[in-house]
């Protein structure tokens, strides 16, 4: 075996080899830029750890440098990594598509043309679900269905129950009701007392489920943001 070609750097004095030379000296000088200009033992508290002077979170030793770098100062922002950032340039899977990236319009005919000439050949390819494990998919993905970004808000009704309701007009809808009817109740999806089956123009059977019920007034309530 050849003895590994190696040169010295001159920022730690450390020999490297001459394959990971480039990279060791770029990541080499950040680290002392960031230790030269960051690390204060005025941060040091009781537990070892160190407070960040901007945001006050607790990091090692270690781990302080990298995070004022990272999040409080324009150069390390730029490449953030967990920011969606890389070398400062938006990483490809942070919400760019082929018209708005090259690298994402090159990948996806890549794959397109890897298809085409029988290179890669997909594993659901002149596959289809039965009726029934699409019924189970359907019913699988309603009831973990979180909403999407709506928050979820804890309401009173006239019972003194707390109820949770999903979203600001949920929420908001929830005081017309206690004064409209007393008795009004939030249905989940799956509740089959109040489930109804519609088919659409394919004759495709779906269920649809209304957010509340008023048995007082015998109505169905709809709540959407738009």
């Amino acid at each position: 075996m050849k003895p590994r070609t190696t040169k010295q750097c001159e920022k730690c004095n450390r020999e490297i080899s001459l394959s990971n030379f480039k990279k060791h000296k770029k990541v080499c000088g950040i680290k002392i830029n960031k230790s030269k200009l960051f690390l204060d033992n005025k941060w040091k508290q009781e537990n070892g750890k160190y407070k960040c002077p901007y945001c006050e979170k607790e990091y090692s030793k270690k781990e302080i440098c990298t995070h004022i770098w990272r999040n409080h100062t324009e150069k390390g922002k730029q490449q953030n990594p967990n920011k969606g950032y890389k070398a400062g340039r938006i990483v490809w899977n942070k919400g760019l598509t082929k018209e708005t990236d090259k690298r994402v319009k090159q990948i996806g005919e890549s794959y397109s043309n890897n298809i085409k000439n029988g290179i890669i050949i997909p594993s659901f390819k002149e596959k289809h679900h039965t009726q029934e494990t699409k019924d189970k998919l359907s019913i699988k993905l309603s009831q973990n269905n979180k909403g999407g970004r709506c928050k979820w808000f804890d309401v009173i009704n006239p019972k003194r129950e707390t109820i949770k309701v999903q979203g600001t007009w949920e929420r908001d809808f929830c005081k017309v009701l206690n004064i409209i009817d007393e008795n009004w109740i939030k249905l989940g999806v799956g509740n089959k007392n109040h489930t109804y089956e519609w088919f659409d123009k394919e004759g495709n059977a779906h269920n649809y489920t209304p957010d509340f019920w008023c048995p007082n007034l015998k109505k169905y309530f709809e709540v959407k943001g738009y």
